[in-house]
């Protein structure tokens, strides 16, 4: 519906939505509300990697307008489409930047004091049960990982750690029963895990701090 509508709200914002991008759940304003809970400096930079529509983006932009809000993403389509809900919203303290994860903040060292991510956390099997609204229509790219489900989460805290600054946090989401195996994939150096439940009180937002 939110598709043939070209609308989407999240965040009491309007976002529009095409077939390049997933809709929006509600499920994932638990990763705005976590990062609006953190100890952040009053001008903090933040991350936003896989932005797709700019939902979290400009979320956290709107709540924090002293921030300097980044989002990026891989498809360049996405990002255009993302910075005109920015202008649709009137939403300044955002740019928009194309990178493969975190590998353009890593060639360029730049850091910040959130990344925060939705990133795509299904397995390939798993794609095959997906309801058919959302097997048929979302893109499959922005939520199948590979074969495990966790191939893209395992990449983004492995590049993580060199774009936080010391005392930043990566907050991201995972799917249903991936709790155990991302707790494996933190290795000692990061502190402070925690993990928020949903609304139907599944585990579904992982936040880890990086010391400092």
């Amino acid at each position: 519906m939110a598709y043939l509508l070209g609308w989407k709200e999240f965040w009491s914002l309007p976002f529009r939505v095409n077939r390049l991008v997933l809709i929006p759940r509600p499920e994932t304003e638990l990763l705005v509300e976590k990062v609006l809970s953190l100890p952040l400096p009053e001008r903090p930079r933040l991350l936003d990697v896989g932005t797709g529509c700019g939902n979290i983006a400009m979320a956290l932009a709107k709540e924090k307008p002293l921030a300097r809000v980044v989002a990026s993403d891989i498809s360049r389509r996405a990002l255009a489409l993302a910075a005109w809900n920015a202008r649709n919203n009137g939403v300044t303290n955002i740019s928009f930047v194309h990178s493969d994860l975190l590998q353009h903040f890593i060639e360029r060292k730049q850091k910040f004091e959130v990344i925060v991510s939705n990133p795509p956390y299904v397995s390939a099997a798993d794609w095959e049960k997906l309801d058919r609204p959302v097997r048929d229509f979302e893109p499959r790219t922005a939520l199948v990982a590979g074969p495990t489900g966790l191939e893209v989460i395992q990449k983004l805290i492995s590049q993580s750690w060199s774009c936080l600054k010391p005392g930043g946090f990566l907050v991201f989401e995972f799917g249903a029963g991936q709790e155990n195996e991302i707790r494996k994939l933190l290795d000692r150096r990061w502190s402070e895990p925690e993990i928020l439940s949903d609304y139907s009180g599944f585990p579904r937002v992982m936040t880890v701090k990086k010391p400092g």
